[in-house]
């Protein structure tokens, strides 16, 4: 999946995850493959990974957010790809007014860096909620 600079927001995966009870939390942790393309030219891709509560729009509330870039001095002798894997966990405590309702969690990404990236894979969103 190409994943350009500037371009909107994207939906990688989701979950769904249903709290029962006020002293549950949501654990989640997330792996990406992504890669980007040395040229001729320098690129900085820098892709911001959020987690996202009810849809993957603008509109619906970001639970967590990180970013990954990387630094690609240009090469007038070759190209290739350079891989590229981000992950990590976060731990919430979730909201009241979700509390016994399933909710739907979308992991997406935006590239507001200079150059363009692929999602190569593996993608992965996994949630559990303890307590």
């Amino acid at each position: 999946m190409a994943v350009n600079a500037g371009a909107f927001e994207l939906p990688l995966t989701e979950i769904w995850l249903s709290v029962t009870g006020s002293n549950q939390y949501i654990f989640m942790y997330s792996t990406i493959g992504w890669q980007a393309q040395i040229t001729t030219t320098s690129i900085a891709p820098e892709l911001v990974f959020r987690i996202r509560r009810g849809g993957f729009g603008t509109n619906s509330p970001i639970v967590f957010q990180t970013s990954d870039s990387a630094l690609l001095i240009g090469n007038t002798a070759i190209s290739m790809n350079i891989g590229m894997t981000t992950a990590f966990d976060h731990t919430e405590l979730p909201p009241t007014s979700v509390i016994g309702v399933a909710q739907q969690y979308f992991l997406t990404v935006q590239n507001i860096g200079v150059g363009n990236a692929s999602i190569v894979g593996p993608v992965n969103l996994t949630g559990f909620v303890l307590g």
